[in-house]
């Protein structure tokens, strides 16, 4: 009894101990202006900068920075730039230092803006081309199955479809060049891979690649022990990192990428040379700020969940997670390119997927239906309108657009609504500086003027397409079937090639379309061509009808059945 008395009491003085425990209110940052983007610029002026020696970074000339090590017959690139025409003006200051041939080309991860510009530093000479195990499937996902998507969506957030006076910077480097001006894709597959990590010789070096996910699922970094030189690709540059990004991603691990700043950090670099922004000189510095990077994102991620956990949704912890001061007032983490907003809201993503937690959001109304009822509980679609119209006279710019969804599903063709949310969306983006967000803004609203030209970023070159390997091609098919052309449709075909010994057997069936890599007999149509005539067909940059009156696609059987196929996958 003496013994449970005791007990209480203990618990009593710990619970008024806790009780009585001191609490630290979470102070964030001051916020960010357009004026601290314009001042963010200095970052990207043109340089190529010695970071040791036989070690050079070009910063400024691109979205990515390309890096350049030195040996004594040959040299090693890392990252490509995402152009040729990039490529090419950052190879002549490369060959300024040292004209060696290019023995080995380095991917950090499968983002155009490192890959695009191989072709450039491969010429005179076969270099290997190191990557990651799924950096090849990757490459091949966003030029295939998501290009449309992710081509529009790339299109806003990096502000090419704005002039170019427009865009102030991107945050990780000075512009997208990637569709711009006619600029060519250059790209080069991986011929080396590996799992988890590789060590090897290059130009005289000893270069270990390490497996680290991140900003991608296939990132790697590049360590140089001989100099104490790291390469981190991105998952370290000079702003708030993109935890998510909104031109749409894979889920990005926010426990993963800690463990990968980790890695980076114990190995005590001397040398930090970041694929965009510019390199870090110092031991303690890099030390610091690893540390500082790392932390702020297991904050997010931590922090992110125990709101989970209290029942928050996703919107409620966007709202409420803010990095305490001592990380916000890093310079380094500074929200040019991601936020904890944005990132908060894929972590909840990430574990618990769509569903929000919230009942009425299991199964909505239909958005068109919403819309009818709001302009009902306000009385009539003008009422609305002008409740949208005021809110915009206020700079309640927010609002106004929030509005304008709901005018729009119920009249889409209205001219005055679009003028208004055009303007509301301009509104939006001048108060922004984040230049994702901003330039998402500006480019939603150029793109409601009636005289916008869309433009098509990602659209593949026929060298481009030669590369691109069929089997890819053939699963870009699949997603690309119109249930409204196909349902009442059933067809069997055979591809096979003059240049290789594959073959494709598909079958249409009611809006599915099934895909074997091997002959499947039965087909009513055989089709034969060469590969690349064939994905250059099937990605529309040479015509059905011209290849098959100049023999380029040689048919048998049922040539309806053929333009039937062809006819289920295009509008």
């Amino acid at each position: 009894m003496i013994l449970i008395v005791r007990l209480i009491k203990l618990l009593v003085i710990l619970q008024l101990f806790l009780s009585c425990s001191e609490t630290t209110i979470v102070e964030s940052t001051e916020p960010q202006t357009p004026e601290d983007l314009i001042a963010h610029s200095k970052e990207f002026r043109k340089e190529l900068i010695t970071v040791t020696d036989g070690v050079h970074v070009a910063v400024g000339y691109a979205l990515a920075n390309s890096i350049l090590i030195e040996g004594e017959k040959t040299n090693i690139v890392i990252d490509t730039t995402g152009t040729e025409e990039t490529a090419r003006e950052v190879k002549a200051l490369f060959d300024a230092i040292n004209p060696n041939p290019v023995e080995s080309i380095i991917y950090t991860h499968n983002h155009a803006d490192h890959t695009y510009g191989a072709t450039v530093f491969a010429e005179g000479s076969s270099p290997d081309i190191y990557a990651h195990s799924t950096t090849e499937i990757y490459l091949s996902r966003v030029i295939g199955i998501l290009r449309p998507i992710i081509s529009s969506r790339s299109n806003r957030m990096f502000g090419n479809a704005l002039p170019k006076e427009q865009v102030e910077n991107n945050g990780i480097g000075p512009f997208l060049e990637i569709g711009r001006d006619g600029r060519k894709p250059g790209l080069l597959y991986p011929t080396k891979t590996f799992t988890d990590q590789i060590e090897f010789e290059a130009a005289g070096h000893k270069i270990q690649l390490f497996h680290a996910p991140g900003e991608t699922n296939d990132q790697l970094f590049v360590w140089l022990p001989e100099k104490k030189a790291l390469f981190p690709g991105d998952n370290f540059y000079k702003t708030f990192p993109n935890l998510y990004t909104i031109r749409g991603t894979p889920y990005r691990d926010l426990v993963g990428w800690v463990n990968s700043i980790d890695m980076m950090r114990y190995l005590e670099p001397e040398y930090l040379v970041p694929s965009h922004t510019r390199p870090i000189v110092g031991k303690e510095k890099i030390k610091t700020l690893l540390t500082t990077y790392r932390d702020a994102i297991q904050f997010v991620h931590d922090q992110t969940v125990r709101l989970m956990n209290l029942g928050l949704d996703p919107n409620e912890i966007a709202e409420q997670l803010v990095l305490p001061k001592h990380l916000g007032d890093s310079p380094y983490l500074k929200e040019f390119y991601g936020t904890p907003a944005w990132s908060a809201r894929n972590v909840f993503s990430g574990y618990l997927g769509w569903f929000d937690g919230n009942p009425s959001t299991l199964k909505p109304l239909p958005l068109k239906d919403e819309a009818e009822k709001m302009i009902q509980l306000s009385g009539d679609w003008d009422s609305l309108f002008k409740v949208a119209e005021d809110a915009f006279l206020t700079d309640d710019f927010q609002w106004s657009l929030q509005l304008t969804d709901y005018l729009l599903r119920s009249r889409p063709d209205d001219q005055k609504t679009k003028l208004l949310r055009q303007s509301a969306l301009e509104g939006l983006g001048g108060q922004e500086s984040n230049p994702n967000s901003r330039y998402y803004y500006l480019s939603s609203a150029a793109q409601l003027d009636e005289n916008y030209q869309e433009n098509d970023i990602l659209l593949p070159s026929l060298e481009v397409i030669q590369k691109y390997p069929i089997e890819s091609m053939m699963e870009t098919l699949k997603v690309n079937v119109i249930p409204e052309k196909s349902l009442n449709k059933n067809i069997q075909l055979l591809f096979t090639f003059t240049d290789s010994p594959k073959s494709f057997s598909l079958f249409l069936r009611r809006g599915v379309l099934e895909v074997q890599p091997y002959m499947i007999t039965g087909s009513s149509v055989q089709i034969k061509s060469s590969e690349n005539d064939l994905k250059a067909i099937l990605s529309g940059v040479k015509s059905l009808p011209i290849s098959l009156v100049n023999g380029s696609l040689k048919v048998e059987g049922s040539r309806a059945d053929l333009l039937s196929f062809f006819s289920s996958l295009r509008n």
